[in-house]
This record gives C-alpha cells, sequence and structure tokens, in this order.
C-alpha cells in the first residue's frame, strides 16, 4: 500500500472497567455498595404504584440511612430487675430485586433534556455524552470544521464552485496515492471500507474531507504554474537510476545495533520491523518509495547510503538524522529506462502537475489558518484553545 495522506483520522472509543477512574466507572466502587436492605415490614408500608422514568417533579427524596439496633441495657439495669424484651433476630440480607419489566419509556423532554437512551427507564441524557466527547475529543474535530468553514469561504469568494464528479475524482485521486490503480468501483469501495473501519472514521468525516480538498484544488489549479525546468527535473527523477529500501527506525543508538545483532543472528527484517521500527513506514512494512538521486523527499543521508548499495539484501550500518537512528536494507534497483523526454513528456507533466497542486492546497490551507479570526465559544473549547491542547 502506498503511503498517502489522509485528511482526517479520528478515533473514539469510550469504556468502564474495574481498573477505570472513578468518573468512568460505571456504578460505585465495591466497597460503597449499599449493605443494609428493608425489612419485609418496612417493604411492606411502601405504597405501590407503576413505574416511570423520573422527571424534575417526581424525583424522590435520598432514603434516609436505617437506624442501627438499640444497645443492650446496661448491667445495673438487669441486676435492680428491670423488664427487658427478649432481642429480636436480625432479617436475613435479601437478594436485590429484579429490574422492573421492560415497558415503553416515556416521551423525552424537549430542549435541553434530550435523552440518549433509557437505562431501566432511567434516562441518560445526551448533553453527558456531548460534554464527554468534546472534553476528550472536541479539539481535533473543531479544527477540521474550522478548516472546511475557511476553505468554504474562500472558495465562495473565488466564485469556485464543486460538482460531485470533482468530489469523486478527488477521492479516486487519494485512493490512488495510498493503494495504487485501483480497477473497479466494488474493489475501490472496499478498501476504503477498510481503510476507514480500521481507522475508525466515518464515511461522512470522509465525504467532508474530500470536498474541503477538491474545493482546495481547485483553488490551487488557478494558480498552478508549470515550467519546463520543473518538466526536465521530473523526467530526471523518473527515469534515472532508483533504489527502494526496506527500512527501520529506533530511538537511539543502542536500538539500531540491536537491529544488526538481531540480522546478524537470522532475524527477518520485515519481523523487525513490526517489533523496533518506531517511524512512520512501519505500517507499511518498512518499505520506502523508490527514490534516486535528484530526488528531495529522502533525507540526504538515507538516500546517499541507499544508491551506494550495490547488492540486493545488502543492509546499512546506524545512519543517524536529529536524534533517531536508522537502518536500511536495499531490496530493488530500477536502472534508468532508454526513453526520449519528448516520448513521456505529457506522463511527465502530469505527474509534475499533480505534485505542485497538493503542494499549493497544502500551502493555501495554512494561509487560510494563520489569517483567521476564530473565537472558541463554548466554554471547553475556549479553554483548549488558549492552553493550545
Amino acid at each position: 500500500m502506498r503511503k498517502g495522506t489522509i485528511g482526517l483520522l479520528l478515533a473514539t472509543a469510550l469504556g468502564g472497567c474495574e481498573n477505570a477512574p472513578d468518573w468512568l466507572r460505571l456504578g460505585p466502587k465495591r466497597d460503597e455498595m449499599p449493605v443494609s436492605m428493608p425489612t419485609e415490614a418496612e417493604a411492606a408500608t411502601q405504597p405501590a404504584g407503576p413505574t416511570t422514568a423520573p422527571s424534575a417533579a417526581n424525583v424522590p427524596a435520598p432514603t434516609p440511612p436505617v437506624s442501627e439496633p438499640p444497645l443492650p441495657p446496661a448491667p445495673e439495669a438487669m441486676a435492680a430487675g428491670t423488664a427487658t424484651a427478649a432481642p429480636t433476630a436480625a432479617p436475613a440480607p435479601k437478594a436485590f430485586p429484579a429490574p422492573p419489566p421492560a415497558t415503553a419509556p416515556p416521551a423525552p423532554p424537549a430542549g435541553d433534556g434530550a435523552v440518549m437512551a433509557y437505562v431501566n427507564n432511567e434516562p441518560v441524557y445526551m448533553a453527558t455524552l456531548t460534554e464527554l466527547l468534546i472534553a476528550g475529543y472536541g479539539t481535533g474535530v473543531a479544527q477540521q470544521l474550522i478548516a472546511n468553514e475557511l476553505v468554504r469561504q474562500e472558495a465562495a469568494r473565488q466564485g469556485v464552485s464543486l460538482t460531485e464528479a470533482d468530489v469523486q475524482a478527488e477521492n479516486d485521486r487519494t485512493l490512488e496515492e495510498m493503494f495504487g490503480k485501483i480497477d473497479g468501483a466494488d474493489q475501490r469501495e472496499r478498501l476504503l471500507g477498510q481503510l476507514l473501519d480500521r481507522n475508525r472514521v466515518s464515511a461522512e468525516q470522509w465525504d467532508l474531507t474530500m470536498r474541503r480538498n477538491a474545493l482546495l484544488g481547485k483553488i490551487a489549479g488557478k494558480r498552478l504554474v508549470v515550467t519546463e525546468d520543473d518538466l526536465k527535473e521530473e523526467f530526471g527523477r523518473q527515469y534515472e537510476r532508483k533504489v527502494e529500501v526496506q527500512h527501520i527506525q529506533t530511538p537511539t543508538l543502542a536500538g539500531a545495533q540491536k537491529v544488526l545483532r538481531e540480522l546478524a543472528s537470522g532475524a527477518e527484517f520485515t519481523k523487525l520491523v513490526t517489533q523496533l521500527s518506531v517511524g512512520p513506514s512501519a505500517k507499511e512494512g518498512g518499505m520506502l518509495a523508490p527514490f534516486g538521486v535528484k530526488d528531495t523527499g529522502t533525507p540526504p543521508a538515507i538516500r546517499d547510503a541507499a544508491l551506494a548499495m550495490r547488492k540486493i539484501g545488502e543492509v546499512s550500518d546506524p545512519i543517524q538524522i536529529g536524534t533517531a537512528f536508522h537502518v536500511i536494507k536495499l531490496v530493488r534497483v530500477l536502472e534508468p529506462e532508454n526513453v526520449k523526454f519528448e516520448s513521456v513528456r505529457g506522463t511527465v507533466e502530469a505527474a509534475v502537475r499533480e505534485r505542485k497542486l497538493r503542494a499549493l492546497q497544502q500551502d493555501i490551507l495554512q494561509i487560510l489558518l494563520r489569517g483567521a479570526r476564530v473565537q472558541y465559544v463554548h466554554p471547553v473549547l475556549k479553554a483548549q484553545a488558549e492552553k493550545g491542547t
């Protein structure tokens, strides 16, 4: 699978367990559970009536604590012959009552009291869910919505419109960047569905991102300029000698040296990628896109080391870039093809336009974000924005 850019990858998961913090528990702790139950006499005095979901007007008052049994009389009173009643045995604990029978829940209240669900006829309100989601994930989603609105405003200012065909073309182009050429709509939809499920992204989120990027593409297209020098540089990039390598990134030199020891002991490079690599290429099995001497997208240290290799399967020494260390393995050598520039001019120009268009899209979006005046109103989002979270 080729490496591509996804506009939005959002994972949302909530849950509760015994080790969860108190605020996330589904009920009281075990040592907080009440142990006293009403006696049969007390239960008999309680009026019977239909069970309904409580409202603000009929929520019962808290049950008063059960009074403790009287203490036995003092020895002096017994010596004086005071008559005392024989203590009665405490009633045996009862099992918790079964949940009430399922009945149709009452209609949800209007306004801010919208109900998410009823649990044994007790309401769980949407406000609770909303506040938790905003506190945990609101900033990321809010930033995406703001970016979408900025692009929409800029498109309206420039008189740029969008069709469903534009959105579909953006979708197809993005999937091709990620998965390569895809034959058939069914295959395309299947791969997209797997991608969204794996990253917990909804189809609606994906569609919003494709629409934003399609608008950005049409705005960028009005500024795009492709020169003859651009074409010659791309021709050299595409038809020169290139190499394809597999890559492991570790945070320390000791980690890179461990990779080399494991390889010397017979370990498979791909298995070590899964176990030890912390770089983004680990998701692709450590594979990097083919590159040549003029390719500026690859760090020079990795590019020079890879182009110096000649034997397939050869492994480099640790390569330091910043604070990280890298080990690469030569997988394939792509020798220059015997082609003339004019015979491939159209293909080269298409590649240049696509690369420059993507770069322009990102530049325009960053310019819009930097120049925007955003004022958060929701208190949680406002606090998060002020903290820079």
